[in-house]
């Protein structure tokens, strides 16, 4: 039994001196193992290691920040309003579950409660989608290429 850098412990040693010289080099055996796993893990740990300039740190951070900040101001402020735009379709899509939940008093009544809300959210993506040609637009004549942006706005 070996505990950490310490002495090895044998419970079942015996006495006799040619057994201790057999035990001896099985863990003189063991501790070259061990030295050589050690230095091949160090080996693979500095393979894995990166290095990177200073040059490439500065480049690394400008392309984690979010594009949304290099935009002109307009442009912006048309995202934030499509992204209200999103958020009401999703808040009206919930209405829209929950009508098809509820009771009413008869069919016909179900039935213009459920057109009156799909009619909203239909009248809603069609304002996102107007909303997004716009912003394509004005990206365009601003000279933005983000076209992330427009991916995320078209989820």
């Amino acid at each position: 039994m070996r505990i950490g850098n310490t002495i090895p412990i044998y419970l079942n040693a015996s006495t006799n001196a040619k057994d201790q010289n057999v035990q001896t080099e099985k863990t003189e055996k063991i501790d070259k193992t061990e030295k050589i796993e050690k230095a091949e893990e160090a080996t693979e740990s500095q393979d894995e290691s990166i290095h990177i300039s200073m040059e490439g740190r500065k480049k690394l951070q400008e392309e984690s920040e979010d594009p949304k900040d290099k935009l002109p101001q307009h442009i912006k402020e048309m995202i934030k309003a499509i992204e209200r735009l999103i958020e009401m379709i999703e808040a009206a899509k919930e209405a829209l579950a929950e009508a098809k939940e509820a009771s009413y008093p008869d069919v016909d009544t179900k039935r213009d409660v459920l057109d009156m809300h799909q009619n909203q959210i239909n009248s809603l993506e069609f304002a996102r989608h107007d909303a997004i040609k716009m912003l394509q637009e004005s990206m365009k004549e601003a000279g933005v290429s983000e076209p992330g942006i427009i991916a995320e706005l078209m989820r």
